[in-house]
């Protein structure tokens, strides 16, 4: 269903696809624990489920600058995760670096979209 920004340009909500991959990256990272073990799991369920969460914000709304700059701030705290739950010797600290980075570079991707529709 088309909706109308405060600019007056149409977008359609739910074709972000930059933000349906957020939300698959969300998704992950809540599973991760299940075959990561040297992870922080309360982090990672905890991070992934607002990413995910966020994502649906941005999906839904279509053109959210706000939603945006949420998913920027918690792929933010997943690349610090690693330091605050001191997890960042390993493959776990890689896999959160990777994915929050991910999710930052996706979010601005996507506000950097809406703003020139």
């Amino acid at each position: 269903m088309p909706t109308t920004t405060t600019s007056g340009t149409n977008t359609h909500a739910w074709q972000t696809w930059q933000d349906w991959v957020n939300l698959v990256l969300g998704v992950f990272l809540a599973f991760t624990p299940l075959f990561i073990t040297d992870i922080a799991a309360g982090w990672a369920i905890s991070l992934g489920i607002v990413i995910g969460v966020v994502s649906l914000w941005a999906l839904g709304t279509a053109a959210s600058s706000a939603a945006e700059w949420a998913q920027i701030v918690a792929g933010a705290l997943v690349f610090l995760s690693p330091w605050f739950a001191g997890f960042a010797s390993g493959g776990a600290g890689w896999t959160a670096w990777i994915l929050g980075l991910a999710v930052v570079i996706l979010a601005a991707w996507s506000m950097n979209r809406h703003k020139e529709a």
